[in-house]
């Protein structure tokens, strides 16, 4: 039988349908329960499981972005380059600060993004964000009274779970097809969006999510993308992120040999097409966040393993 870690990255590489931080928290406990089975390893044997690891993690859900953070953060405290031998306890601690930031940076990241939310306005937003729910639940309990536009994101439909769960706070919302979304930004006063990913010049969300920029430009309506810094990727890093085919089964049984069914969760736009970029440490402009990004620290040895691994 698998360790209950691998069993659980199994279990996330399978998920269609859980959201970012559904997946980062299950991914952070299968980080837990990995170094809860590793604790008692000599240095060598360490390294060789980080590294078993580190490939489980990145390659189960590959446009998660931070889950190669997370990987970037443990490689980071493993003291590469430092002529120490890895330590349990660093990674440890590492682990324990990754998780500390990810609930500080969502907390925050919403608190930023609910005065964005107007009273009398609409707002439009699209697929189903953790982070764009809580802010608009939080609007709504400091006593802004407002709506909201949404589509049914196919072809897994969560759009259509995010608009329940709005409705059930007492939240209008307006539910359309995907290819009616773009038609409501004229009335919209506000597009507010989660991001998978972003990258110093694009940034990563649903499949679909570049038109509805480009409307919002041109209509004149400011979009915000909601996304701490566990999403932030820089080059080095952003190398590893890919968008995954999924099963052309979701959209339609191809049945015939020349129909070939294109079916991709995830799309990238440019970052400059976003008002700004709504982070932990408050609402950044496109080009602040491409500075902050290439400032991050990237681990040499994780780069290392990765690029071993694609060749």
């Amino acid at each position: 039988m698998l360790p209950s870690w691998e069993r659980i990255l199994e279990q996330i590489r399978r998920d269609r349908r859980s959201g970012a931080s559904v997946l980062l928290a299950r991914g952070i406990e299968t980080a837990r329960l990995f170094l809860a089975s590793t604790r008692k390893l000599p240095p060598a044997g360490l390294t060789a499981a980080l590294e078993r690891f580190t490939l489980r993690l990145t390659a189960g859900q590959p446009s998660m972005a931070a889950f190669l953070t997370l990987a970037n953060a443990l490689w980071l405290a493993r003291g590469e380059g430092s002529g120490r031998l890895p330590s349990w306890g660093a990674l440890h601690d590492a682990l324990v600060r990754y998780a500390d930031g990810i609930d500080r940076g969502l907390g925050l990241t919403v608190r930023h993004a609910a005065p964005l939310v107007r009273s009398r306005s609409l707002v439009l937003t699209y697929s189903n964000s953790t982070a764009v729910r809580l802010a608009l639940w939080r609007a709504m309990a400091a006593g802004r009274r407002f709506e909201v536009v949404c589509s049914e994101s196919r072809p897994m439909r969560e759009g259509v779970t995010f608009a329940r769960r709005l409705a059930a706070l007492g939240i209008p919302v307006h539910l359309v097809v995907d290819a009616a979304l773009a038609e409501w930004i004229e009335r919209a006063n506000l597009v507010l969006l989660g991001a998978d990913a972003v990258m110093p010049d694009v940034v990563a969300n649903k499949v679909g999510t570049e038109p509805l920029l480009y409307a919002a430009r041109r209509a004149g309506v400011p979009a915000y993308m909601l996304a701490d810094s566990s999403k932030w990727l820089p080059d080095a890093l952003a190398e590893f992120w890919r968008i995954r085919e999924e099963a052309p089964e979701e959209v339609a049984r191809p049945g015939v040999p020349t129909l070939r069914v294109h079916n991709l969760y995830f799309g990238t736009s440019p970052l400059p097409l976003v008002t700004g970029v709504v982070w932990e440490g408050g609402v950044a402009r496109p080009a602040d966040v491409r500075r902050r990004i290439t400032r991050l620290p990237v681990s040499k040895g994780l780069v290392r393993l990765l690029k071993t691994a694609i060749h």
